[in-house]
Formats: structure tokens, C-alpha cells, sequence
């Protein structure tokens, strides 16, 4: 989720029990069993890679997370508390800050940071889970987004209104809000992908 793996890379169990500080036989298991998720690729070979996103697989898991997320965020805004909203606004000041230094793997944590706070607030742990394999899915291409994009002035802007619909604790203005979010967030994947997959038809010529 925090996009540490770029998009179409290799995975070998050493490389990665060295990135995460771990040994290496959670780090097998962790790998096979988010490739039988899913979440990774396996190859007929037995390799693991982080799976290439396509638009139309963008578009799916959009479809996907923007049910999930809005009920979620539903939920949330009937039973959050004062002070899960304070530490909502905390992490989402951080992020801001994070951002404007150019943090970028801080501004990836932090937004998800700041989403799960609310997720978590529904108390309904299995849609939560269900919503972070969604977010796992995608998660290769926030280290692609992030440096080329940052927190862009839309995104914190989607962040206030978040923020303000918390407060108002109305589960529609707050599902709305999310959805918003989402759907920005992939259209800036969908952008960048016709832009990627644009530069070699442009270096052909």
C-alpha cells in the first residue's frame, strides 16, 4: 500500500526481507499468499512480480472501492467519535506538511493513514479488510504518482471537504466526499498511464 515496489518489478524473497528488516520465511509466505490474492503476479515460472496496472483494471477496482469506501465512510460518520476525528485532522495537518517538503513516501503513509482512521471508525473490520486488499492493488503506482504529482492543490482540497464532512457527521455528505477522492485519485492513474504508454509511440517516430 504505501507503494514501496514499482509497477512490473521482480520481487525475490531476499531482496524484500531485506527492505522490511525481516527474515525470510514470512516473507515467502507473505509473497505466495498475496500472489494467490491477487495482489501480486506469479509467472508460470514460479517468479513474483508487482502487477502492471491497466486502465481498464483502474477502472474496475474504481468501481470496487468507490462501493466499499462509501459505505464504509457511511457507517463512520454515524459512529465516529470527537477524538477520532481530532487525530483524523492531526494526520491529515501531516500530510499537508509532509507534502510540502516533498516527502512523498511520508505523504503515501500519512494518506493512508488518514483514510483508514475513518474506515476503521465504521466498526466493520471485514469491510476494512476487504478495502485494504483494494488499496494493496494499486498500491505500486502512489510512488509513481506521488513524486511526479504530489499532493496536488485537488487532493487537498478533496482532504478539507473530508475533513468538514466529518465534522457535520452526515453519512452521505461523507460518502460523497470519498468518492470524490477516489475518483480523482484514479483519474490522475488514468492519466498518467495514456501519458506512459504515449512516450514510446512518440520516441518511434
Amino acid at each position: 500500500m504505501a507503494g514501496r515496489f514499482k509497477p512490473g518489478q521482480k520481487l525475490t524473497i531476499r531482496a524484500v526481507a531485506a527492505a522490511l528488516d525481516v527474515s525470510l520465511t514470512p516473507v515467502r509466505e507473505a509473497l505466495y499468499n498475496l500472489a494467490a490474492e491477487g495482489i501480486l503476479e506469479m509467472r508460470p515460472n514460479g517468479s513474483v512480480y508487482v502487477p502492471t496496472l491497466t486502465s481498464e483494471r483502474i477502472v474496475e477496482l474504481t468501481k470496487i472501492r468507490t462501493a466499499l469506501e462509501a459505505l464504509a465512510a457511511r457507517e463512520a460518520a454515524m459512529r465516529i467519535t470527537d477524538r477520532e476525528i481530532a487525530n483524523i485532522c492531526q494526520i491529515n495537518d501531516r500530510m499537508m506538511e509532509a507534502n510540502d517538503k516533498k516527502d512523498f513516501p511520508r505523504v503515501i503513509e500519512l494518506n493512508w493513514e488518514f483514510h483508514f482512521a475513518i474506515y476503521r471508525a465504521s466498526g466493520m473490520n471485514e469491510l476494512v479488510r476487504m478495502i485494504e486488499k483494494r488499496w494493496m492493488m494499486n498500491g505500486s503506482y502512489m510512488n509513481v504518482i506521488y513524486p511526479r504529482f504530489g499532493q496536488v492543490e485537488q487532493g487537498l482540497a478533496n482532504h478539507q471537504t473530508i475533513v468538514r464532512a466529518l465534522h457535520s457527521r452526515d453519512p452521505e455528505r461523507l460518502s460523497s466526499a470519498i468518492v470524490i477522492d477516489i475518483n480523482f485519485a484514479a483519474d490522475t492513474l488514468l492519466d498518467m498511464i495514456k501519458e506512459l504508454s504515449a512516450k514510446p509511440q512518440k520516441a518511434a517516430r
